[in-house]
């Protein structure tokens, strides 16, 4: 590192760094912090604040904290608003959602809810599988009808606007019998206007896909979704569906979903 020492102010000024303000220095309000000719950076300061903010660009590191290793372990990032922490650089603010069912028995083809947190469809007094659609897909609009209590459970509301970053699933069934096992993650939009169609969803959306191949009792098949569309707007809702294109063996299956909060 360099040294200061014998050398002149005159050949040295520009190395130096001073706030704006250079008849009163740090105040109770913050100043930009400038070197020795004007030259701003993007730090500010005052007696009781430190403020961040880039002078000119955006960049995915306005503000980063290394290890000793010069690993990133905290990284401000203004470009994308986000802040990302930890040896994995994950997203400060995420969170897991999940999905669960026990022991849900299908008719091949449909593709059927699988409940936010979890569901138990072997009890007497657990819930009724709740079908959406035979095609490729699930359907992207639903009017349950008299069964919208049922689907209380398998939703989940999203109070701000989120990223989905990963789905993982986890899935088997109660015979030795192979099967497929799809699995489609939506969003839609809910109705919730006061009035008899309050619970109506439409405008569904692809959000994750995954299949699981050779499934039975005597394994449990663990698949990455494929994330084909990753946002969420505050206010909308997220399910989870599984298919058994093979059969009818009942499906014990774990879905969960990493995102952030934007």
């Amino acid at each position: 590192m360099g040294s200061l020492a014998k050398k002149s102010p005159k050949d040295t000024y520009k190395s130096l760094l001073k706030v704006v303000d250079e008849t009163n220095g740090v105040s109770t309000s913050v100043s930009i912090i400038e070197d020795g000719e004007g030259t701003a950076t993007c730090l500010q300061v005052s007696d009781d604040n430190l403020k961040v903010k880039p002078q000119n660009d955006n960049t995915t590191t306005t503000f980063e904290v290394e290890n000793s290793g010069g690993s990133n372990i905290l990284t401000v990032d203004t470009t994308n608003s986000c802040v990302k922490t930890g040896t994995t650089q994950t997203y400060a603010n995420s969170q897991i959602l999940e999905f669960s069912a026990y022991r849900l028995l299908p008719v091949a083809g449909t593709h059927y809810f699988v409940p936010c947190s979890s569901g138990n469809f072997a009890s007497t007094v657990g819930i009724t599988e709740l079908a959406c659609g035979t095609g490729t897909d699930p359907d992207t609009t639903l009017d349950a009808g008299a069964t919208t209590d049922e689907l209380v459970n398998m939703l989940f509301y999203a109070p701000y606007n989120l990223t989905i970053d990963g789905v993982t699933v986890m899935v088997s069934t109660d015979t030795d019998t192979d099967t497929t096992i799809n699995v489609h993650l939506y969003k839609f939009t809910m109705i919730n206007a006061g009035g008899t169609s309050d619970g109506n969803l439409s405008d569904g959306t692809l959000l994750a896909s995954g299949r699981g191949t050779g499934v039975d009792r005597n394994v449990i098949k663990t698949a990455s979704a494929t994330i084909d569309s990753s946002s969420v707007s505050q206010g909308e809702v997220i399910a989870c569906f599984v298919e058994n294109a093979t059969n009818t063996d009942d499906i014990n299956i774990r879905v969960q979903v990493l995102y952030h909060i934007n």
